[in-house]
């Protein structure tokens, strides 16, 4: 049996992430209703067990299991690692944490899935990205509220999953999930859509926990990350993708929910944009769970 972790950074994205897996009605006919489910929780309610757990096939000898955690519910009072530092933003206090669900899993499979921003003045807002390189940025070096530092910061994290799992992400799959998205309140995409390649890039800002300085240091991590790659694009930009990445060594991918151009946080998102686009991802995650299924049924391997 194979396990896949799907590890969402915070509370307010996980819960509409599951919501959409839930749903009689969106979610793909091939997912069986969770073994586990402990959901809803909210910030006061902490725990270090996963949300839900799906194993298929759902009724004989499973081929497949999938975790999925919330990193926030594992921070006890938002401070496990370091009790002088109590964000919930803290990228120092997520790494610490991620231990906990490696351990526990074990995974053949990460999936890192979070809020993000998308480099254009067109919107895509309400749309999901999938990608599986990485490109960790220190946005604020020295903050008293997280202060983590790691060797491969400013390094491109280069993909190391099978391409095969990027084909499942074909012209099929996404008449399967766009058509249930649901559009965004502020600036949506005309036409939302799910977009996938291995040679996308996600680009996290750590150590930024005043939302308020994401007004330039975004900026500063586009111009870092074009100093030291030239060809991958970037498609994602947010804050917890590569401090999961720097915590596996297994295959991974990153799933963005877009909430926002980049550059216009102040004006594009609120709390129902982000639930929005959170559960659009959700829609994306239902299916693929099942195309990871059959893929694996099929032969196909996660690792290159």
């Amino acid at each position: 049996m194979k396990t896949i972790s799907i590890i969402v950074n915070k509370i307010w994205e996980v819960e509409p992430v599951l919501n959409a897996m839930l749903s009689s009605g969106l979610r793909p006919s091939g997912l069986p209703s969770p073994k586990v489910l402990n959901s809803p929780k909210d910030g006061n309610n902490k725990t270090d067990i996963p949300r839900e757990v799906f194993t298929l096939p759902e009724k004989t000898d499973p081929v497949l299991q999938v975790k999925i955690w919330c990193i926030q519910d594992l921070m006890k009072n938002d401070s496990q690692v370091d009790p002088s530092k109590n964000s919930s933003s803290s990228s120092e206090e997520k790494f610490g944490v991620l231990p906990d669900i490696m351990q526990s899993d074990n995974p053949d499979l990460v999936i890192a899935v979070g809020t993000a921003g998308y480099p254009s003045e067109t919107s895509l807002n309400g749309s999901v990205v999938i990608g599986s390189n990485f490109f960790i940025h220190d946005g604020h070096p020295g903050n008293p509220e997280s202060n983590l530092k790691h060797p491969d910061f400013g390094k491109v994290l280069l993909s190391n999953i099978n391409p095969g799992v990027f084909k499942l992400i074909s012209k099929e799959f996404e008449n399967q999930v766009e058509p249930k998205f649901i559009k965004t309140p502020r600036n949506p995409a005309e036409y939302p859509v799910c977009i996938a390649s291995d040679v996308y890039t996600a680009i996290s800002s750590v150590n930024v926990t005043d939302y308020a300085e994401y007004n330039w240091v975004d900026h500063e991590a586009i111009e870092h990350y074009q100093k030291v790659e030239k060809r991958l694009p970037f498609k994602s930009l947010e804050t917890t993708h590569g401090v999961i990445k720097l915590r596996t060594d297994k295959p991974i991918i990153f799933v963005s929910a877009i909430t926002d151009r980049i550059g216009y946080f102040d004006t594009e998102v609120t709390a129902t944009q982000n639930y929005v686009s959170s559960f659009n991802a959700g829609i994306v995650l239902g299916q693929l769970i099942v195309s990871l299924y059959y893929y694996l049924l099929d032969g196909g391997k996660f690792h290159i």
